[in-house]
């Protein structure tokens, strides 16, 4: 008795292997996508053609067009905020403060932050702008 032995040949495409590859793309997309911050807090940016960004853990300086403020998207009182900012600087010549003022925000409240980071001691900050 022969035994024959049956040999099939398939021709295709495998797609184990790209539908791997696709998930994990899909995957690492939506995970960055999920990380991006966005601050609660809406305010308008002026432009700026010479800006740099800088990736930084600072402490940020919000000035809102309503005339509020806030530090680190909680509302803070002027008067408070040069205690609160010795509170959290560590090293006033090498830590910064950024602060974003909405374009639609008065000057003089902007100003009036920048007078109060340098009672605080603190002489380096940088006014935030959108490129």
């Amino acid at each position: 008795m022969k035994v024959k032995s049956k040999l099939i040949v398939k021709s295709g495409i495998e797609l184990a292997s790209m539908v791997d590859i696709i998930f994990l793309l899909v995957t690492y997309f939506l995970i960055n996508s999920t990380l991006v911050k966005n601050p609660a807090i809406k305010i308008e940016l002026p432009k700026s053609t010479e800006a740099k960004s800088k990736i930084q853990k600072n402490l940020i300086i919000f000035v809102a067009k309503g005339g509020k403020y806030y530090l680190n998207d909680k509302p803070i009182e002027l008067k408070k905020l040069p205690a609160e900012l010795t509170r959290r600087i560590k090293d006033k010549t090498k830590d910064h403060i950024i602060i974003k003022g909405d374009k639609e925000a008065n000057y003089q409240s902007i100003i009036k932050v920048m007078d109060y980071v340098h009672k605080a001691g603190i002489t380096r900050f940088n006014l935030a702008t959108k490129r």
